[in-house]
């Protein structure tokens, strides 16, 4: 009888340990567009910049992750922000898998480099018009920053990519 009871116990432990894997393409396409959400315009910026980036034809990608930053340091999304593009994009990793440091970014698991992708100086005037730069880093080469502007309108956020490079 404790056997079972310790089998019963250990079987409802390993389940809260289960892995649920991303959803398969047609899957995530059946989600509603984070855009949809007018309370989260910096996770529908983030939505964007990522579907931009998956649908190119890159063949090899790296392991990418994506972070925020409000000042020096790169930090995660919240928990259910990262766990809602983690469902949408079944090759993003968790920003804890990418790690900085004297080679700029690697993959945690494999050393290899890494793809960065980082939301910084977001802003909102109002609950229908918003900011925030952009870039990612390969590694440890930056790519420049570009400026979004977003607008919520027609039930969704807009986004117009100023082509403009900051030093112009």
């Amino acid at each position: 009888m404790m056997r079972s009871g310790l089998m019963f116990l250990l079987a409802a432990a390993l389940t809260g340990c289960v892995y649920s894997a991303p959803l398969d393409s047609s899957e995530a396409d059946a989600l509603p567009p984070l855009a949809a959400d007018r309370a989260e315009p910096r996770l529908a910026l983030a939505e964007h910049l990522l579907a931009e980036y998956f649908a190119s034809d890159i063949a090899d990608r790296p392991t990418v992750c994506l972070a925020v930053s409000e000042g020096r340091s790169e930090a995660a999304l919240p928990p259910e922000q990262e766990t809602a593009l983690l469902t949408r994009f079944a090759r993003l990793a968790p920003l804890a898998r990418c790690t900085w440091g004297a080679q700029g970014w690697r993959d945690a698991e494999s050393e290899v480099a890494a793809l960065v992708f980082t939301i910084h100086s977001f802003t909102c005037a109002g609950e229908t018009s918003c900011s925030g730069w952009a870039s990612y880093t390969a590694g440890s080469a930056p790519a420049p920053s570009a400026l979004y502007r977003m607008a919520f309108a027609g039930g969704r956020w807009s986004f117009e990519r100023d082509l403009r490079l900051i030093a112009e």
